[in-house]
């Protein structure tokens, strides 16, 4: 293990096994702190130090470092205690037995997670072994790292990359500097541009219409408004065998705005009643019961008069006769 000076400690624990209550440990995380300059841009080192308090990490098994994407960028190393008997034994027999890859580490690594759940959320490392060349003999010393999503190959239906247009590149401004609100320099005399634009926007064509003899000595036609179509409101109405059909219509319309004003007038009655004889029996609106009693009075009374309320004005003796008859039916006369 580096010197304390040089490292910063992330996570001590142990791993547990799965289907097992042995544990490995005696392990501890660290980072160098010469190549960590900036721990908190650095994802495991997080990772590992959210993981203080827990006792253990969960090991998942080997892997293949050949079929999964890892993050070396990390820098983060991993220590056995020397009292850590079976912790030594079992990443001696994984690490130390692998062959090595060219780039010097070893083919097999050990994976864990950091956390309780598999999920996309769940950071996972994995643990190998590298070659370390030193003056006296060669070693294998013990990294971690992120396992990261596999870059996807491309595939037929990608967008195409294409290149800017080949006019922007050769402007004086890079592409960097074409920014939303910087505008671009016309080469050439501004005032001539500027004149020339003026001169656009002041003799705009005209769209409003002009006389033919104008438009004859321009060349150019005028904008014609197309007529109306006739107007057949004063057209005879079509006959029919009992007279014009809209002579028909009006009439019928007549005729049942005739009967809904009947009824209304009626039934308007019949509400002024039922509230007047309710009140005089004691049960006024504040009652807790009026609008129960009020409906069963209204509607018994409309139906009683079912035949002759839309035909003609029903007598107010006849309606009052109906309501109070309809109210000793529910109501006891207080004694």
């Amino acid at each position: 293990m580096s010197e304390a000076s040089s490292s910063r400690l992330l996570y001590r624990g142990s791993l547990s096994l799965p289907d097992s209550y042995i544990l490995l440990d005696g392990l501890t995380f660290s980072a160098n702190l010469l190549a960590n300059k900036d721990l908190l841009h650095n994802p495991l080192a997080l990772a590992l130090e959210s993981m203080r308090g827990r006792p253990s990490l969960r090991l998942k098994g080997t892997e293949l470092l050949k079929n999964i994407c890892i993050d070396p960028s990390d820098d983060v190393c991993m220590d056995i205690h020397p009292s850590a008997t079976l912790s030594r034994v079992y990443f001696e027999n994984m690490l130390c037995l692998s062959h090595l890859s060219p780039d010097g580490r070893t083919e097999i690594g050990v994976r864990v997670a950091l956390g309780d759940t598999d999920g996309p959320a769940t950071t996972e490392i994995l643990i190998f072994g590298k070659t370390h060349s030193s003056l006296t003999t060669p070693s294998l010393t013990i990294h971690a790292a992120r396992i990261i999503p596999a870059t996807r190959a491309p595939r037929p239906d990608d967008p195409t990359p294409r290149k800017p247009p080949q006019h922007l590149l050769t402007r004086t401004q890079s592409i960097g500097e074409l920014a939303a609100n910087t505008r671009i320099k016309i080469k050439g005399d501004d005032s001539e541009v500027v004149r020339r634009a003026r001169e656009v926007m002041l003799h705009l064509p005209n769209s409003k219409p002009r006389g033919r003899g104008k438009d004859k000595e321009r060349g150019t036609a005028g904008f014609k408004v197309p007529t109306l179509p006739a107007n057949k409101a004063n057209h005879a109405p079509e006959g029919d065998v009992f007279g014009p059909v809209s002579d028909a219509k009006g009439k019928a319309r007549a005729v049942d705005e005739g009967i809904c004003d009947i009824e209304q007038e009626n039934k308007s009655i019949i509400k002024k009643f039922a509230v007047r004889h309710l009140d005089a029996v004691g049960v006024s609106k504040t009652h807790p019961e009026f609008k129960e009693l009020f409906g069963f009075v209204y509607r018994g009374t409309a139906f009683a008069l079912r035949a002759t309320i839309k035909r003609s004005p029903v007598s107010a003796r006849a309606l009052e006769m109906l309501v109070e008859a309809h109210i000793k039916l529910y109501v006891t006369p207080p004694t």
